[in-house]
């Protein structure tokens, strides 16, 4: 049994206390055997009270990348040595009781197959290295692009087990919500649109929510109906760059297997291929002067 330790941050509900407690449970127990005995679950009243807590945790454990968590519903983190679940009442409550059940098993796959530091602290693999060299990328950018690789690597890993112990319905309605284009989404592409490195960080930024419907597509049954999403979630990006991300997501569950970092790698070689030499190599044959 998985011990479950609650910290709640503000006026929560005992009622909502006890369903998340509920539905986590039953997963910890359905996706036995695995050595996870004991996990944190903070929950938040208020967003604002979130962020400024993850916020200062960031600072305190020097972590390097940007913030790409603002309108996350839940997350997960091991930076401490414990599998750490977050969830904000005031975002999550607004959902569909199938979709909150979808984020909160989604989390606790988390726990599950990256409770601990190694899967937060990746080394930036050498082909990004040399990309780095050659198109002059900072330092800042390379961490926030190997951040937002790992994170869609490790739902893609999430998604694939929760579907292999017969997570369906509730993984599906998860994706779907994640998969709606925001107004944020809409804002940072019109921003960065046209400058390279900004418009390779914004369809990057994407494969988080667009690897857990790759993993979705898996299932036969399901295939045209994800993909139909797919299409919709990338309609706001010109042919050129959706097509790029497709290509990119349809080699993902042929290319993925069962180590983390190696996946990491993986996706990282894809993403070069498939999306930033080609973006960046167009910037190097524009004529200037």
């Amino acid at each position: 049994m998985v011990r479950i330790l609650v910290s709640k941050l503000g006026d929560i509900q005992s009622e909502t206390v006890d369903s998340i407690f509920s539905i986590m449970e039953e997963c910890y127990n359905r996706l036995k055997p695995h050595g996870l005995s004991l996990v944190d679950l903070y929950l938040f009243e208020r967003s604002s009270a979130l962020d400024t807590f993850l916020s200062q945790e960031y600072a305190k454990m020097g972590v390097t990348s940007s913030r790409f968590d603002e309108d996350f519903y839940a997350m997960h983190d091991a930076w401490r040595g414990i599998p750490r679940i977050i969830v904000s009442i005031e975002r999550i409550r607004s959902l569909p009781e199938l979709t909150q059940a979808g984020i909160l098993r989604h989390e606790v796959g988390h726990s599950v197959l990256h409770g601990s530091p190694e899967y937060y602290i990746f080394p930036i693999p050498h082909p990004l290295l040399e990309a780095s060299e050659r198109f002059d990328l900072p330092v800042q950018y390379l961490n926030d692009l190997l951040y937002l690789i790992s994170i869609a690597v490790k739902d893609f890993e999430v998604t694939h087990l929760l579907l292999s112990r017969g997570y369906i319905e509730d993984q599906v309605a998860y994706a779907e919500s994640v998969l709606k284009v925001s107004q944020d989404d809409l804002a940072a592409w019109e921003i960065g649109k046209f400058k390279p490195q900004a418009k390779i960080l914004c369809a990057v930024s994407r494969l988080k929510d667009f690897s857990c419907a790759s993993a979705l597509m898996s299932d036969e049954k399901l295939r045209e109906k994800i993909r139909m999403k797919l299409t919709e979630a990338m309609n706001y990006f010109p042919e050129e760059v959706s097509t790029k991300i497709l290509n990119i997501i349809l080699k993902l569950p042929s290319s993925l297997q069962a180590d983390t970092l190696r996946n990491v790698d993986e996706m990282t070689k894809i993403i070069l291929e498939e999306l930033v030499e080609p973006t960046l190599r167009r910037k190097e044959s524009i004529p200037t002067g």
